[in-house]
């Protein structure tokens, strides 16, 4: 028969010891990782604010360039406008002070003025409209002399066009509108035009 031999108080002391040892070095060890996992974990979140911040912080300092950059667009167009505006009204009174200067020219002078335009740009056979108020000074006469001077078989209209003066050349296939009023128009939106294209360059 085999003996049991028990074990002595020493004996359980020191093994109730060691398994307290062991759990109590199991559970340091769980709290230590634990511990890891939560750093790790509040480390993370810690990231991805900061991440978040500065995104937001990059966003709005990209907002508001944006902003002040269209502000100042805005208003360096606003400014251009103005000016555009401004030398609109200064071309249109010197337009209409020129077409006052030419209207109120002497007789003579305004046959010349209109013949050179005859000369130019009128063909043989053309017949020339005149305003309702240079009926008087642009006469048949003095039309048949301007052609002959440059060669061109021309006639004065019975019909009157509706400008303050200039002509209008009727020809076969075409006219020409050389009225005071078409012609100003003309060079106006030339000078408008040049001087946008400056301005908005």
């Amino acid at each position: 028969m085999h003996k049991v031999m028990g074990i002595g108080m020493e004996g359980k002391e020191a093994i109730i010891a060691e398994i307290i040892s062991k759990a109590e070095r199991a559970a340091a060890g769980l709290i230590s990782d634990a511990k890891a996992e939560r750093d790790a974990a509040l480390e993370k979140v810690r990231a991805e604010e900061a991440r978040k911040r500065e995104e937001a912080l990059t966003d709005a300092r990209s907002a508001a360039a944006e902003i002040a950059s269209r502000a100042k667009t805005l208003s360096s167009l606003e400014a251009r406008k103005t000016e555009l505006a401004a030398k609109q009204r200064v071309l249109n009174a010197a337009f209409e002070e020129a077409s006052k200067k030419i209207l109120n020219m002497t007789d003579h002078i305004y046959r010349e003025f209109i013949g050179g335009f005859i000369e130019k740009y009128a063909d043989d056979g053309d017949s020339v409209i005149v305003a309702e108020r240079d009926k008087k000074r642009l006469h048949a006469e003095w039309l048949k002399s301007l052609g002959d001077k440059c060669g061109k078989r021309l006639s004065l209209s019975e019909k009157t066009h509706g400008g303050n003066g200039g002509i209008i050349l009727s020809g076969k296939t075409s006219d020409k509108n050389l009225t005071l009023e078409t012609m100003f128009a003309s060079l106006r939106d030339t000078a408008l035009t040049n001087a946008a294209k400056r301005l908005f360059k």
